[in-house]
């Protein structure tokens, strides 16, 4: 990979060798953009840190431990997923320190993995927070160890502290933090991962997402883990765009809110492991899947354990109506010794799937087979590695490099393989220094199986189809086997010492966990309370919730002649069904005890069916809205017989239940009672009577003697049956009925106070007191004007005006009821002839707006069994009919016609109906379309072709005839052209120009026609004689050719970024903050220029721009006046937001602007903010 390459192509100089440099060099750049966005509450509430305050945090934290004389030692970080951690991750960096991320225990939990690293890796110093050390001081006196650590709560560091950092001397080389692995306890391995691995791995993700310059991206992943931290956090810093952050509990509680933030926020960039996905198809429900958008997602990632294709399957067809597209899966491969990622696929195609003959495999041949046939397995591709990394296929007996098609294990050689485990010379030398049998090396060896073979284009692909070493992999996190057999042999004092074995076995395709174990030789022993025992410590200590617990005859269990565990024979042993079995205890608590001490038959054992509760419900006396009962029906119904013991005081984890059925009651709780739970909350609850208590605090109001409300009736799971009587009724709320007391209307008054906390006027909703041209009276004062679509000077024009008087005088103000039942004006058909005959097609139908005749059309023409494919711009007008259709909608990237060929390749005879909708001119960014291409491929493929020339009819092409013209593409090979009557035309109205077929169709069956009042006379007459003028004066054209390329060429040479504006009459002037964004816009008006600002979320905070709209009467002293002002005004507003403190301005809320709410949708026209 040529790093200058990619640097340049993300905005960063070449001289970037460590991430100190990368945080620096975006503060210098980007200080004000939104470097991240943290969902709170994994929902609505949010809170924004950009690139100048994370550096200003990491000096700060830096500082204070480079005035403790640490450089070069280790620091624990213990924190949850947010901004914390990002800052004392960077501030360890900043200061030369080697990080050593961990999660935070949960009381007693997770304590030994902590003392394990600490001792493994001897931190000096832990940086936590206020709330992590509130529940560790207490157990500090118990563990010496932790206690000989000094520990710090960062967030009281400030500006003194940043003072004194120096900047750290940093080498590629140099170490930036341990990454322990997760499951490790009794012996740890610390991955040591340099500057340069991160560098080189977040070039290497970045070039294979071949992320798009708008990328937005969002992540749920843990902080403390490889894939969170690269992946989530520096790989966007890299890339220079926002990522919105979640944390996993939220996620787990609630999979939706993983979408939904997705759906909301237009991200593009997210995945997990196949849990994740599979998550979301069994908990998001089909009412749900309604309120989605997943058409931006074009990089969904599965990495983390071996990718199913089954989850893949599943997955796409759940959601393809949410605007899913199977293409955007992007599998990959990697570790944490090679950093994070190895290889990853194609992004514009399907992920390849191959099927294989099992048996074949198992010896090691990769082998083809028909798919779904009797005995193959079918995987999936993990694609290729990058040009300047090497993968090979390895014998892991003879190492002699294996050939395409035959299976052994996987070798990585490249910049992104790490330096080796801490402190361990013989691992390190194991897995990093190894050779193939020719000498050739050193490579890193994975552990893992896998095969190449020849893909589509000629490189080799990967594919993982098992591990060489014992390791369990369980949603995406390690576990070693021995660790898991200690917990088990310890869980009881009669069970024997090394006498277990853990393994990994398939379940429906996804991977569970078997822990056989001998049983006690004392046959007085209750097997039941063993069983019980073991699972309730996996689940106190691990987390996990064994598919099954076998206990065996003594002596029994498969050892090598030296005494080890053979877990692989103990695995076959059990799949056969040839264990010597005492007794059984699946997931759902119950144990089978064999008294015979047979052998047990192999069964493939069925999924445990949930039984109601009510065998295990509370007695009639119980009060069904007491909360301590309510908590405990909601933890019987998820633990169902394993609930058969329960009290308050009954350990929750102890009954066996794993980390995503706590996540269950965390939800269901949520549901029965209303309101949410923090997260320091939840890391509270051990026991039931500790759930009710953060129930009474949370959701109830019973904390730090607030108001507390009665618990509303029982429902859901914990209801007895459903409420009766009024009494029991939800009171509604004022906010439910009194709009100025809705949450929105709220929202919206808050958003509108931000600029005036930003000593910032509103903007918008000027009042104009004549015509709207190259300039405008506003207040009693003339301005240079840039926010007029009057691109041709038609509104104002004498002649145009006349008509529309004549208009009035002769067919009166009003059409008075639709065309159909009113009849025609005869100024009507004349407008729509000269539409149809000016564009060059058969004939024109004239509707009210642009957007109806987006909306409608698109609503009309498609329905239920068809296919629309748009740009990832389209306007807003296009998703609503899109949706208003019930189409089936994809999204292409941006100007992209080979991707929109492979999806037309992929799904075209799947539909009935296919329309691409595109546009000419694209009116956020002043870019615009090869037509072309899309000409040609909806004939290759017998599809419609709709492009909106709303921005281009009267602005492209010598005469402004639009895109036809522009490309000389013959206008009756486009089946629909849409336009507007309102911009180049300076009047009112919306058209399509087409065949004499689809217009005849669309008057007597398009709704917006057929039952909405036509456009008035004054209008129509108005737009007619714009229409003429400009058949009559290309001239026009010209001028305004002529003063947009002038002004672009102005602003470019004063060193404003101008976006990918080309050859058209519109002009961003990006800034990449919204604050910045709206001084300038009022630095501008006080210099005499109108021009609007677009804010976030209209645009990504990136993306905050001022807009300019150029017109064919603007003079070019108006032009020359109007750059000239802009780089003085520049100047003004970067003094003067340095002196504004952006911490101390809130954000606007989720879905609001500065000054109102936006679509969802990403939007390319009308009002600045709300668009």
């Amino acid at each position: 990979m040529a790093a200058s390459d990619s640097f340049e192509t993300y905005g960063l100089t070449p001289d970037i060798v460590d991430l100190v440099g990368l945080l620096r060099q975006r503060a210098r750049t980007l200080g004000h953009q939104r470097a991240f966005t943290f969902l709170i509450d994994g929902e609505q509430q949010r809170e924004h840190l950009n690139y100048g305050q994370l550096d200003a945090r990491a000096r700060a934290i830096a500082g204070y431990l480079q005035s403790r004389g640490l450089a070069g030692e280790r620091a624990l970080l213990l924190y949850p997923s947010g901004q914390q951690f990002i800052a004392a991750f960077f501030g360890c960096l900043y200061a030369g320190v080697v990080a050593v991320p961990a999660y935070p225990p949960r009381r007693n939990r997770n304590l030994e993995r902590i003392r394990s690293i600490v001792g493994d890796a001897e931190p000096k110093i832990c940086l936590t927070t206020d709330d992590v050390l509130g529940r560790i001081e207490p157990i500090l006196d118990e563990t010496p160890d932790l206690a000989a650590l000094e520990w710090k709560c960062t967030r009281e560091l400030g500006e003194s502290d940043a003072a004194a950092w120096a900047d750290p001397q940093i080498t590629p080389d140099t170490l930036a933090f341990l990454q322990y692995t997760s499951g490790s306890t009794g012996t740890p391995k610390g991955v040591m991962v340099s500057h340069g691995n991160l560098l080189h791995n977040t070039q290497l993700i970045s070039r294979a997402y071949q992320a798009p310059a708008d990328g937005l991206g969002m992540t749920w992943l843990p902080l403390y883990h490889d894939m969170g931290l690269i992946g989530g956090i520096l790989q966007p810093i890299y890339f220079g765009r926002p990522t919105n952050v979640m944390t996993p509990t939220h996620f787990l509680q609630k999979p939706l809110r993983w979408l939904r933030a997705l759906s909301d926020t237009g991200a593009s960039i997210s995945g997990g492991p196949n849990f994740a996905y599979d998550l979301c198809v069994d908990r998001v429900t089909d009412e749900e899947k309604k309120t989605l958008d997943l058409s931006q997602w074009q990089i969904a990632f599965n990495g983390a354990e071996p990718v199913r294709a089954e989850t893949l399957d599943r997955f796409a067809e759940a959601f393809a109506e949410c605007g899913f597209r199977r293409e955007a899966f992007y599998p990959c491969y990697g570790l944490a010794e090679g950093t994070l990622m190895v290889t990853g696929g194609d992004k514009l195609i399907a992920p390849p799937m191959r099927s294989f003959d099992a048996e074949a495999m198992q010896a090691g041949r990769a082998e083809a087979a028909a798919e779904g046939a009797e005995g193959s397995v079918q995987l999936v591709s993990s694609g290729h590695s990058a040009k300047d990394q090497t993968v090979l296929v390895v014998d892991p007996e003879t190492l002699a490099e294996q050939p395409m098609g035959r299976v052994g294990e996987i070798w990585v050689q490249g910049p992104s393989v790490a330096k080796g485990y801490w402190r361990r010379e013989d691992a390190t030398a194991e897995t990093f220094l190894a050779k193939t049998a020719d000498g050739r090396g050193p490579f890193m060896r994975t552990g893992d199986l896998g095969c190449l073979h020849t893909a589509a284009d000629g490189q080799p692909e990967l594919f993982v189809n098992g591990r060489l070493k014992d390791l369990i992999i369980l949603r995406g996190v390690n576990h070693y086997p021995q660790d898991l057999e200690t917990t088990a042999e310890e869980a009881h004092e009669d069970l024997p010492v090394g006498a277990g074995a853990a393994f990994a076995v398939g379940a429906d395709g996804a991977e569970e966990m078997v822990l056989v174990q001998e049983a006690p030789r004392n046959r007085q022993a209750d097997l039941k309370e063993v069983c019980g025992a073991i699972r309730s410590q996996l689940g106190k200590l691990h987390e996990v919730s064994p598919r099954e617990v076998v206990l065996i005859k003594p002596n029994s269990i498969p050892k090598t002649s030296s005494g080890k565990i053979q877990r692989h024979a103990a695995r076959a042993a059990y799949e056969a069904g040839e264990l010597e079995v005492v007794a059984v205890c699946p997931r759902d608590g119950s144990v089978e005890v064999l008294r015979a001490r047979r052998r047990r038959e192999a069964v493939d054992r069925p999924a445990v069916e949930k039984k109601p509760v009510a065998a295990s419900a509370p007695s009639a006396a119980a009060d069904p809205n007491d909360t301590s009962e309510r908590v405990l029906a909601v933890v019987r119904s998820v633990a169902q017989e394993r609930a058969t013991n329960l009290t308050l005081d009954t350990d929750i984890a102890g009954m066996g239940l794993d980390s995503l059925e706590r996540m269950e009651i965390v939800s269901l709780l949520e549901q029965d009672f209303g309101g949410r739970f923090t997260e320091e909350a939840i890391l509270t609850m051990e026991t039931s009577r500790d759930v009710v208590e953060q129930v009474n605090r949370c959701l109830l109001g019973e904390s730090n003697g607030g108001s507390t409300r009665r618990p509303p009736p029982a429902r859901g799971p914990a209801a007895n049956g459903p409420a009766t009587g009024a009494a029991e009724r939800r009171e509604t709320p004022e906010s439910d009925y009194v709009f100025s007391e809705s949450p929105e209307y709220q929202r919206l008054q808050q958003t509108k106070q931000l600029a005036e906390l930003a000593g910032l006027k509103n903007p918008y909703f000027t009042q104009h007191e004549g015509v709207t041209s190259d300039t405008a009276r506003i207040g009693g004062k003339e301005y240079v004007n840039f926010c007029s679509y009057n691109y041709l000077g038609m509104s104002g024009e004498p002649s145009v005006s006349d008509a529309a008087q004549q208009a009035i005088e002769q067919f009166g103000t009003s059409t008075s009821a639709s065309r159909v039942v009113s009849g025609e004006k005869t100024v009507h058909r004349e407008l729509e002839k000269g539409i149809a005959d000016f564009i060059g097609v058969d004939d024109a139908i004239v509707m009210a707006s642009g957007h109806c005749t987006n909306e409608s059309v698109i609503g009309h023409l498609l329905g239920p069994g068809d296919l629309v494919l748009h740009d990832a711009l389209a306007h807003n007008s296009i998703i609503q009919g899109c949706k208003l259709s019930g189409a089936l909608r994809r999204a292409f990237p941006h100007n992209d016609a080979a991707a929109c060929e492979k999806l037309l390749e992929q799904y075209r005879g799947e539909y009935r109906k296919v329309l691409i909708v595109i546009e000419g001119v694209y009116s956020m960014d002043g870019d615009f379309a090869d037509i072309r291409p899309f000409v040609d491929m909806k004939e290759r493929h017998k599809a419609w072709l709709m492009i909106d020339e709303a921005h281009s009819i009267g602005t492209m092409g010598p005469t402004g005839r639009g895109m036809s013209e522009y490309w000389d593409v013959e206008p009756r090979r486009v089946d629909l052209w849409m336009g507007t009557i309102s911009k180049g035309l300076g009047s009112c109205g919306g058209y399509i120009a087409a065949s004499r077929e689809i217009i005849e169709y669309l008057k007597y069956t398009a709704p917006t026609f057929v039952f909405s009042g036509g456009v008035s006379p004054a209008n129509t007459a108005a737009g007619l004689a714009a229409l003429r003028v400009l058949d009559a004066e290309p001239e026009r054209v010209a001028k305004l050719h002529e003063n947009s390329a002038l002004f672009l060429k102005l602003a470019k040479e004063a060193g404003f970024d101008t976006g990918p504006s080309q050859g058209s009459p519109v002009v961003p002037i990006i800034t990449g903050d919204s604050r910045m964004a709206l001084a300038l816009s009022m630095a501008m008006f006080e210099r005499g220029v109108n021009v609007q600002p677009i804010l976030h979320p209209a645009v990504e905070e990136a993306a905050a721009r001022l807009r300019f709209f150029v017109t064919s009467a603007h003079s070019e002293e108006q032009i020359r006046t109007a750059i000239a002002a802009l780089v003085d005004a520049r100047e003004e507003v970067a003094l003067k937001l340095a002196k504004i403190d952006p911490a101390a301005i809130p954000q606007a809320g989720k879905g609001e602007t500065m000054i109102g709410a936006s679509s969802a949708s990403r939007l390319n026209d009308g009002p600045p903010a709300a668009v």
